[in-house]
């Protein structure tokens, strides 16, 4: 390429000079010949010839290029094609430019967003890693759950067989008991006609008390007496010990006639068969505690439903299994209590099925030395003659009733015998000057167990005036 390029640069060179040379030697000899062309002067002529020449080299020149160079062709021929395709190439390479700072800039998003994206990815394969972890203890799990599912089924199959087995059992009892519902009924319309005998004996026995009240009216004034022959308390005491038996043969007629209104009934609704106060000290001896407090039971009910029948010893009380083992378990605290055996209903002479429950209370301080049971409020000067034995009467049952309601099980005393009530009440109505309270207060610590000694006190304000 380079070497044609010389080649064509020094032929170019050569031929104007050659031309120059020739046009030089034609201008000189026109000059010299004073030749004249198109009627010119020779000067004008050799000018003429000089400027011809001069073209005819330019044109060898553009000759020899143009045919030796296409490019040189394509340039001065379609330079403007050429302009207008550079022009419009520079447009595209502006636009290409353009076009590459838009690219770079979405290729830097792109990164960007590749990063943002990779990062994303990272996360995510973070996450599935610990997906597939948690997959796979799930999975662990699964099985586990599907062995359990296996094993409950196996279960609720021996279950269901079970569930059968417990159907026909309560077809069985349900049968059972449609027959203890008509023992049941039979018992109900029983208790009915028992109902209506007591009914009719509480009429009797309201007649028997207005007896012993006219008896104890008798003892009233018998003890009035007393108040003005004190030389006589001997005799007296001997009335009143024969006025007592005439009183114990009239009870021994009231419940031989409450017995035989009652058809017969020998154990009432509520009545103890036996009471004791238990603390055992080893679990070991606690059954035997309760076995020899049933034994007691069932001896008192054999003597009260099965009278003059020595010979018979058989188990006649009857008491449920949970009824013992709650027992057990209470008297198994070491604590100390107090225990009842009582008749569940009432029961008729002969009966050899007798239902009784367990009634047991923590044997706990119920009242104080010196606690205040009842009290009795009353001005002497308004008391009519014969009221005051009355008033106290019932300061003594309300003190009974108390002590019952805060759980007293045992005695309720009031003094030694009854020969100390008679002289209080002599003493009572011999004092002198007023009084306005009468109390009735515990003598001493009492417990559920009982007794509760009472200690009769007549007050003036807040002194004792007199005492039992």
């Amino acid at each position: 390429m380079m070497t044609s390029a010389l080649v064509l640069i020094a032929a170019v060179l050569l031929l104007g000079g050659l031309l120059a040379a020739l046009g030089d030697y034609l201008g000189t000899k026109v000059g010299k010949a004073r030749l004249r062309i198109f009627n010119l002067r020779p000067r004008q002529t050799a000018t003429l010839v000089t400027v011809l020449t001069g073209t005819m080299i330019a044109a060898s020149t553009l000759g020899i290029l143009f045919a030796t160079s296409s490019s040189l062709r394509k340039g001065i021929f379609r330079l403007d094609e050429y302009l207008n395709r550079l022009q419009s190439a520079r447009d595209d390479l502006s636009a290409a430019v353009q076009d590459r700072k838009q690219a770079e800039e979405e290729l830097a998003i792109a990164e960007e967003e590749q990063a943002e994206a990779q990062r994303d990815l990272d996360e995510i394969n973070r996450k599935f890693q610990s997906a597939q972890n948690q997959l796979d203890t799930v999975s662990q799990e699964v099985a586990s759950l599907n062995q359990q599912l296996s094993d409950l089924k196996q279960e609720r199959e021996g279950l269901l067989q079970e569930r059968q087995e417990l159907e026909v059992q309560i077809e069985a009892r349900d049968e059972e008991l449609i027959t203890q519902q008509q023992q049941l009924q039979i018992t109900e319309e029983r208790f009915q006609k028992l109902e209506e005998q007591r009914t009719q004996l509480q009429t009797e026995i309201e007649k028997q008390d207005n007896k012993i009240a006219e008896l104890d009216a008798a003892i009233e004034s018998k003890d009035r007496v007393l108040q003005f022959q004190e030389e006589e308390v001997t005799n007296l005491e001997e009335e009143i010990h024969g006025l007592q038996q005439e009183i114990q043969a009239l009870e021994q007629y009231y419940d031989n006639f409450q017995a035989l209104r009652q058809g017969n009934v020998s154990l009432v609704k509520g009545q103890v068969l036996a009471f004791n106060v238990v603390q055992v000290p080893e679990r070991d001896l606690t059954k035997d505690v309760i076995n020899e407090m049933l034994r007691q039971a069932n001896r008192r009910a054999i003597q009260a439903t099965q009278p003059g029948n020595e010979e018979f010893q058989e188990q006649i009380i009857v008491i449920t299994n949970h009824q013992i083992q709650r027992l057990k378990e209470v008297l198994d605290s070491g604590e100390e209590y107090v225990v009842q055996i009582v008749s569940a209903g009432n029961y008729l002479r002969g009966e050899k099925q007798i239902q009784v429950f367990a009634d047991v209370v923590r044997n706990e301080t119920v009242f104080e030395e010196g606690e205040v049971v009842a009290s009795l409020s009353l001005n002497p000067q308004d008391v009519k003659e014969g009221e005051l034995s009355e008033r106290i009467d019932l300061l003594l049952a309300s003190s009974r009733f108390r002590a019952r309601q805060s759980g007293i099980l045992g005695q309720v005393l009031v003094g030694e015998n009854y020969l100390d009530m008679i002289n209080f009440m002599e003493n009572l109505e011999a004092l002198e000057g007023s009084y306005d309270q009468i109390q009735a207060i515990a003598k001493g610590t009492s417990s559920n167990a009982g007794p509760l000694e009472l200690q009769l006190k007549v007050k003036r304000g807040e002194d004792v005036v007199l005492t039992n």
